[in-house]
This record gives C-alpha cells, sequence and structure tokens, in this order.
C-alpha cells in the first residue's frame, strides 16, 4: 500500500504550512473541517484549506474522530481547530504539530500573539507528535526567531511561515524525538474585551495593536464611535487619539460602519 504524509488544517494560517509541505512532497492528503453555511441564502463557505485544496488538486477530505487512515505515514497539523482524542491517535499513525513558540514556553492556542503581548525578544517554531495533553508532546525540531519591539503579528506569522518553508527539507521525522526543558507557561483565547485598548496607556496600547492585527484588531472609540485600528505611525500624520501619557497616531483604521481605510482620509471626512 502506498503510504502518504497527511496534512490537518482549517483556517488561513494552515495555508503557509499547507503550501510547503505541498511543495516539498507534492502527493499528500488533506484532512479539513466541513463549509459552513452563511449569508441570508445560506450558501455554503469553504474555509481556506479545503479551497486551496480545490484550487491545487490535492485529494482531501473531511475530519471525524472515528477516522482511521490506513494509507497515512504521519500526519502534520498546523492551525488545525480540532483537538484529537485518544482513540484516534491510537488508531493511526503519529501526528505533528507545527506549534508558533519555544515550547514548553506559550503552549495554547496564541503564542504569536502572547509573544508579542509579553515583549518577547525571541520565540521560535516547535514541531511535536502530539500526545493526550495539549502541546506537550515530545520534540522533534525547533528553531528560535528574533522578535522586534516593532513586529506587529502577521509579520511575525510571515517570518515563522518562512523559518519553516527554510527548515522544512532538514525535518527527519523518523528522528528519535526529545523531551521538551524548561518552564512551561500558557496562553489563552482571546475575547472583544482584550482587543479594547481605551482605557489603556500609549504604550500598552501600541502593543496590542500589533499583537492583535491578525485576530482583531484592537479598537478604541472616537468621535463616539467605534474605530478598529490595525496599524499606527510614530509621526503625527494627521488629527491623533489622546491616551495617557501620549497620542497615538493611526495609520489604516475601520471605522464603525466603513470599510478599512487610511486614517488621514478618514479625518477629513469627518470635519
Amino acid at each position: 500500500m502506498t503510504k502518504y504524509k497527511y496534512f490537518f488544517g482549517s483556517d488561513s494560517r494552515s495555508i503557509p504550512y499547507l503550501s510547503t509541505i505541498h511543495n516539498f512532497e507534492k502527493t499528500i492528503k488533506v484532512v479539513t473541517t466541513p463549509p459552513i453555511q452563511k449569508g441570508r441564502g445560506k450558501k455554503l463557505q469553504y474555509n481556506p484549506v479545503e479551497e486551496y485544496s480545490r484550487i491545487n488538486n490535492i485529494e482531501f477530505t473531511y475530519y471525524s474522530p472515528n477516522d482511521i487512515y490506513h494509507d497515512m505515514e504521519f500526519g502534520i497539523s498546523a492551525s488545525f481547530s480540532k483537538i484529537f482524542n485518544t482513540n484516534f491517535l491510537n488508531n493511526n499513525s503519529k501526528i505533528f504539530n507545527i506549534h508558533l513558540s519555544l515550547l514548553p514556553k506559550l503552549r495554547g492556542p496564541s503564542p504569536v500573539e502572547f509573544a508579542i503581548l509579553d515583549e518577547f525578544k525571541t520565540t521560535g517554531i516547535t514541531v511535536f507528535q502530539i500526545n493526550n495533553s495539549i502541546d506537550t508532546g515530545m520534540v522533534l525540531y525547533q528553531e528560535d526567531l528574533k522578535i522586534n519591539n516593532s513586529d506587529y503579528a502577521s509579520n511575525v506569522y510571515n517570518k515563522l511561515s518562512n523559518l519553516f518553508t527554510k527548515s522544512y527539507p532538514l525535518i527527519d521525522f523518523n528522528e528519535n524525538l526529545r523531551e521538551q526543558v524548561g518552564m512551561s507557561t500558557s496562553t489563552a483565547k482571546f475575547d472583544k474585551s482584550s482587543l479594547n485598548i481605551i482605557n489603556d496607556n500609549l504604550y500598552t496600547a501600541k502593543i496590542k495593536i500589533r499583537a492583535f492585527d491578525v485576530l482583531g484588531p484592537a479598537f478604541t472609540y472616537f468621535h463616539d464611535k467605534v474605530l478598529k485600528i490595525h496599524s499606527y505611525t510614530e509621526e503625527a500624520n494627521s488629527e491623533g487619539i489622546i491616551f495617557k501619557e501620549g497620542v497615538l497616531y493611526p495609520e489604516y483604521v475601520t471605522p464603525e460602519g466603513k470599510k478599512q481605510m487610511f486614517f488621514p482620509d478618514y479625518i477629513r471626512g469627518i470635519k
């Protein structure tokens, strides 16, 4: 029986890793989540992984915890929305996860965002074998990455995916695994209140804007309306927003009820 490498993923953050593996392996199979119905017409919407698979003629299937993939050599998971249960892991070949931190630091769903919020100078990628606990499995490969104090989460995501692309040919998935070493820390999902920067000082507001440009964006209230802030500049480009300890000069924003735009253009429009 021909054996295949399987990829498990379900959102846009999965795509760079799927693309890298597809470019190197060519014959892979994908497992993702089913489409959902959206809009008034209840039209089916495919997730980015399914769309990529369809465009590139990659065989895919929808995940079920009861499935057994007899032709799977091993699996690689990246930003997959499902947690594998014990029976699934026991009944299938080993599955590795690509985690965007140097485990055991920053376990959990938001390692990139927490690395920026906690002002890490270094993060990285960890490829580890999935077990029955969250992000505690044996390590196959790690590579570190420097973070600049001006990096947005989107920059870090891009740098990490590029790092994986460079590293992938060096990874031997049959290599001996090693224990995670060091003190563990955890991350959590963010709710809407985490994105609100109205009561923050300027320094904290800037950190949150950079940390949440992918999962957010961060927002405040300006002229009594919600203003989502995607990026800021250090130059006084227009009227600023007053925070504790200084003035913020947004660059790109999404005003309430409007599309994303250049902040100075928004200011001119409301004057």
